[in-house]
């Protein structure tokens, strides 16, 4: 009974912090919970499932080489998994943008809905791959010290990996041009098996090289995380000054007033703002406020598109209806942005 705890805790507990972090990222525009949580679950059921089964259809004839040898062992670890694994999490991906084109925006959307798939993945993967069997055989000292490489020093593998795929996925999506749109997922997800073939080889060769492979492991993987953080930093940047000339125009035109403007553009002042109104009207306020958050994001969000890539998806009409929306929830959240007014 103690084993199945330890290793869903151990599994469960940092994918809970790392994914409340990516989440809290996404400053502007928060993604929709139950998209997020779909593509959690894709990475943990559908993509762990169809990894499995591809990879061991593929260790049938790499076994012809020797399951033993080192060379089976890198081309089943280190070249079969990354491409199939990082092909299974990438497919949700490119069907987020396809079905769901709306709530993905950029480069950063791409980031968060990869990291998602990624925590996912890794979490199955994590649990029934190898907490369970290690506690089970060698026993809880030995699956403590696997749990805390796998879930900590190297938790956000996955993560990282899919974020890779899905951050080229994110700059398609505003892209100029067939042939970037098509190309550039193609090239993140080559960078994801890269990364990812890099790792598992480190793997292998620990027992030969220990040091050295440790190291090469821990500075793709966590210098990657900390590059794709610098990118995710300038394209919230880039976020804030769409909102700044996307909501400019509605101020010229009386929809908002300069205060607003200046809360709007402002992610610190948001949150703030946002927990001052559950303190005076609880969640009925939280939510009303985070309301014309969101669609005073989308509008400004919706108004780049359309300088972007002119009327696709009706980018116009989206404009006009967003429009009559902040109106509406600019209403019913006034009393808690300026309850002094009131």
């Amino acid at each position: 009974m103690l084993i199945p705890v330890v290793a869903t805790l151990g599994a469960l507990v940092p994918t809970v912090f790392y994914v409340t972090f990516v989440w809290w990222l996404d400053r502007y525009e928060k993604e929709p919970l139950w998209l997020l949580t779909l593509s959690f679950l894709w990475g943990a059921i559908p993509a762990a499932i169809f990894s499995v089964l591809v990879e061991l259809a593929l260790d049938i004839p790499i076994a012809a080489l020797g399951s033993d040898t080192l060379i089976a062992n890198l081309a089943s670890v280190s070249l079969s998994a990354p491409v199939v694994e990082e092909s299974a999490k990438g497919m949700a991906l490119i069907g987020l943008v396809v079905v769901f084109r709306r709530e993905f925006d950029d480069v950063l959307d791409g980031i968060v809905y990869g990291a998602m798939i990624g925590f996912g993945f890794a979490f199955t993967e994590n649990l029934f791959g190898y907490f369970i069997p290690i506690l089970t055989e060698q026993g809880i000292r030995a699956g403590l010290m696997n749990i805390f490489m796998r879930a900590i020093v190297f938790g956000l593998n996955h993560a990282f990996w899919t974020a890779i795929t899905g951050a080229a996925v994110g700059y398609a999506r505003l892209a100029r041009g067939r042939a970037r749109r098509l190309l550039a997922p193609f090239l993140g997800w080559a960078g994801a098996v890269l990364a990812h073939g890099i790792h598992n080889t480190g793997a292998i060769l620990l027992e030969q090289t220990y040091c050295l492979s440790l190291g090469v492991s821990l500075l793709v993987d966590w210098g990657g995380v900390l590059l794709l953080m610098m990118i995710a930093a300038l394209v919230l940047r880039k976020e804030s000054h769409w909102i700044e000339r996307g909501l400019q125009e509605e101020v010229r035109q009386g929809a908002l007033s300069p205060e607003e403007f200046e809360l709007l553009r402002s992610a610190g002042r948001r949150m703030w703002v946002r927990w001052q109104a559950w303190g005076q009207g609880g969640r009925v306020a939280y939510r009303e406020v985070g309301r014309y958050y969101e669609t005073a994001t989308e509008l400004a969000f919706t108004k780049q598109h359309l300088r972007s890539l002119g009327n696709e998806s009706g980018n116009l009409a989206e404009v006009v209806r967003l429009r009559q929306t902040l109106a509406t929830r600019r209403a019913s959240a006034w009393p808690w942005l300026w309850p002094s007014r009131t």
